[in-house]
Parts: C-alpha cells; structure tokens; sequence
C-alpha cells in the first residue's frame, strides 16, 4: 500500500506503484507500507531514490543509518514493536527526503501503532502542513511518543509485577521467566532508542541553519533523554524485583532446610536407640525386664519429642 500526502493537504491511498503519477512538486510525503524488497528496483527507478542505504541495515555504524548527500538525507534504523509471543521484535523504518518529500518505509504493524497514536495525541485530521519540513518533524515526534508509550507498557508492567510479588508467597519458574522477558523488551528499546538519539543529533547539526527544526529537533532529543532515563529506572526495578524474588525463594528453601533438620534429628534418635536393641547379642539386661518393651517404646516417644521441643523454643517452626 501506499500512501501520498499532497501539498494540498489531501491524503490518497494507492495500491499499485503503476497508479502514482509522480509529480514532485505536488507532493509532501509518499510512504509505503510492507512494501516487497523486489520491489524496490521499480520504486528507485520511478523515485529517483538511492536504496542502497536498505542493505546497510544490519552495519554498527552510525555512518550506514544516516548518509546525507547533496541531494538526498537517508535514515534508518530498528524500532520496536510486539510480536504474537508478548516479546519485542525490530522493525525496519527507512526514511528518505529527496526533492522536498519525505519517503517513508515501514511495516504495517508498526504503520498501525503510529496511525492509532497520532490519533489518540493529534488531531491529524486538522492538522495541516505548509512545507515538507513540518511533516518530517511531525513524524519524528510521533516516532518519539511512540518511544514513550511503549516505555510507559513496560513500565506499568514491572510495577504490577512487583506489587504481585510483595503479595504472593509462592514463586514459579514462569516469574523469573518473565522477569527476563521483561528485561529483554527494556533492552531492546534501550537499543533502538540510543540509535535513534544519534540519528536525531546528526540530523540537528543538519539542520543547524533552519531554527525552528534545530529547535524542533532538540526538545525531542531532550524528551528521549527523559525516556532513556526511564529505561534505566526499569532496569533498576527489574534487578530489585529479581534480587526480592531470589531472597525469598532463598527464606522458602531455608524453611524447608529447617523442615527436614528437624525430621532428621527427631527421627535420628529414636532409630539410634531401636539400632542399639537391633543387636543380636546375648548378654543385654533389658531383654529379661518385665517392663523393659513399654520402657523403650515410651524412650523411643520421648526421644522424638524432646527434639520437638527444642526446636519449637528456638522458635525454628
């Protein structure tokens, strides 16, 4: 699918690249949306765009996520987004400006969760645009909220989890689990943002000489500043809430040390004393006590519990 943003400030929605007919004078934005990497010879061609930035991906280098010419800026760079099994996943953004238009590439599951934040915080419906730079600083602050909802998500969830935990006393192996499924989410947004952050301030010496993108530019690295602190709360919270869970797992195994100590010892006793008249030899007074088998069955109960009370003054159950 993809998507034109006239000048005219009229939004059109084409299915076929043959469809567009590309006027660039006309035009303030063209994105496409799970597009088909085949298909990015035809849109270089019908564009004019160099695309080689979209197999630089995977490169470390800030120099291959942000390349700048005399006639074309390409960024790109991972932002995260849900997969179906509740963990984050990188999606590939690519935006290019060329000719006073902003080509944006994007998937669609991320394409929707920046279309329901744009109307959930703008009324993008009467918000108008006079020149390309204002829609590009435009998609670059909703790509900023996004940055802060997905936070935020991950934040309400470490508290709730760290409420539930001061309330339970039971742990499973499904808890330090998701704990790392947490962590991993953090990680990776941690990841994209820092990515994301070094893009914005080449772009802000970029655009140095136009104030209002400088400005722009910089009160949203100043808000991602903000998210990367947040970042760095999760994983404070996240660490302390494993550290909680470990000591208490640490108290219940402690319990159960007690637990068997105690059987030991009551139970050692009795076995010693029924170990000594196991013996078969001859010469033991006991066996010609009249009384003598009552005698050791109550020695046998008192050896048991005598144990029991030891340890129940010493308050160990």
């Amino acid at each position: 699918m993809i998507e034109i943003y006239y000048k005219n400030n009229d939004i059109r929605i084409y299915k076929s690249i043959d469809e567009i007919e590309y006027l660039p004078n006309n035009i303030f934005s063209i994105r496409f949306i799970d597009f088909l990497h085949s298909d990015l010879e035809i849109i270089s061609k019908k564009f004019d765009l160099d695309l080689t930035s979209f197999s630089k991906k995977e490169d470390i280098e800030i120099s291959s996520h942000y390349i700048e010419s005399p006639d074309q800026l390409s960024l790109n760079f991972t932002i995260p987004g849900y997969s179906s099994n509740h963990f984050f996943e990188e999606k590939d953004i690519y935006i290019l400006i060329k000719n006073e238009i902003v080509f944006t590439f994007l998937s669609p599951e991320i394409e929707e969760s920046l279309n329901q934040l744009t109307q959930f915080i703008y009324n993008f419906e009467n918000t108008n645009f006079d020149t390309y730079h204002q829609l590009f600083i435009f998609q670059i602050g909703v790509i900023s909220d996004y940055y802060a909802d997905i936070v935020e998500l991950i934040s309400k969830k470490i508290r709730d989890l760290f409420q539930n935990t001061l309330k339970s006393k039971q742990f499973k192996e499904n808890d330090l689990d998701y704990i790392a499924e947490l962590r991993f989410n953090n990680l990776l947004i941690r990841e994209s943002l820092s990515e994301f952050q070094r893009i914005l301030l080449l772009l802000k010496k970029s655009y140095k000489n136009k104030k209002k993108t400088f400005i722009k530019i910089s009160e949203e690295l100043e808000d991602l500043t903000v998210i990367a602190d947040y970042l760095q709360y999760n994983f404070n919270r996240l660490d302390d809430l494993n550290g909680n869970i470990n000591s208490k797992i640490e108290l219940e195994q402690n319990k159960i040390f007690k637990i068997l100590t105690i059987i030991t010892v009551c139970v050692s006793l009795p076995t010693l004393i029924a170990g000594v008249y196991g013996m078969n030899f001859i010469y033991m007074p006991e066996l010609k006590w009249v009384l003598g088998y009552p005698i050791i069955i109550l020695i046998l109960i008192l050896s048991f519990i005598f144990p029991l009370i030891y340890f129940k003054r010493k308050k160990w159950f």
